[in-house]
């Protein structure tokens, strides 16, 4: 009997060391691995996408979401991520001036090539582009990890860890350059997402189905020339309301001061605002973690510009009849 008993404390003992060291470390790892394949279909969709509106192909893309991880039979149940897709802007979106109407409730895209006033006989044909667009959101609500959300707006993809941790995972087509004889160009595009919000949960998967719509290309050619034919540069400005305002901020950041310098502080500003009150960049943790449960309008002008270009495309994004 005093064997049995022993024996018995022995499995016990070890078992509990199981339930409360390996089980964690092997969910941990499980949930892991689910972020980083919801990471990957997000990437994936994204660079569908990209091809549906550069190229004009693939009329229908599709790609599978895999919404839950894997679990520790009879120990542990699976984690369940939400796959959720949202109206950009569930508040109504132009003012009489073409700005958001509600500031801190819209998902939005603005482009604006302008170059102010110029010599009389000279051509100064601005332009401005301001759309509102959905967004795809995926929650995971690791238990014994860090809770994950990716969001995919403005045709790049942001991922925030505990609601503070904000990077840009799956940048958008926007890029900077500067030749050494001063040259300015920039490119840029604004993606409209249209369809039906939905929301799914379960431990299956869903696919996510991206339909070309439209695309048109936008230059800045010849919109800014003098009376005998001289190109002038203007000034662009690249506005967006998104969720993850630190991982964007870093993005434009980084872009704009790689390809300008050091030096360029009279070439470009950023500003952002959120609720009306002004925010000071570069964002606070705290502005981190409150851009998860509202948007913040982030806003790039550069100074001097020669050339620019740009895509204005539409997709609708919906579920199909298949998965969970």
């Amino acid at each position: 009997m005093i064997g049995t008993l022993l024996a018995l404390l022995v499995f016990f003992s070890l078992f509990g060391v199981f339930l409360t060291q390996y089980v964690p470390l092997w969910m941990e790892e499980n949930e892991v691995g689910l972020s980083n394949q919801l990471e990957t279909s997000l990437a994936t969709l994204k660079s569908g996408i990209d091809d549906q509106y550069a190229i004009g192909g693939i009329p229908i893309y599709s790609v599978p979401f895999t919404l839950g991880s894997q679990s520790v039979p009879l120990l542990a149940q699976p984690t369940i991520a939400t796959l959720s897709y949202l109206s950009g802007c569930p508040g109504g979106f132009y003012s009489a001036n073409f700005t958001p109407r509600q500031i801190g409730a819209c998902s939005y895209e603005h482009i604006n090539y302008t170059a102010g006033r110029l010599p009389a006989g000279s051509t100064n044909i601005s332009y401005g582009q301001t759309s509102l667009t959905d967004y795809l959101e995926i929650a995971i609500p690791s238990r014994y990890s860090q809770p994950v959300t990716y969001f995919l707006e403005d045709d790049g993809v942001t991922q925030a860890a505990d609601g503070v941790h904000q990077v840009m995972v799956a940048a958008p087509a926007f890029n900077v350059s500067k030749t050494a004889g001063g040259v300015v160009a920039v490119t840029s595009n604004i993606i409209v997402f249209l369809g039906t919000a939905g929301t799914y949960s379960g431990q299956g998967s869903k696919n996510l189905v991206s339909t070309f719509v439209s695309s048109t290309n936008v230059t800045s050619a010849n919109r800014f020339r003098s009376a005998a034919g001289v190109s002038h540069t203007f000034n662009f400005t690249y506005s967006i309301g998104v969720h993850d305002v630190c991982g964007w901020y870093n993005y434009l950041y980084n872009t704009t001061y790689q390809a300008l310098g050091a030096s360029s502080s009279s070439t470009w500003t950023i500003a952002g605002a959120t609720q009306g009150a002004s925010i000071a960049l570069p964002p606070s943790p705290s502005i981190c973690q409150e851009s998860l449960t509202q948007t913040f309008d982030l806003s790039l002008k550069i100074f001097g510009v020669s050339s620019a270009f740009n895509a204005v495309a539409q997709l609708q994004l919906s579920f199909n009849a298949g998965g969970l």
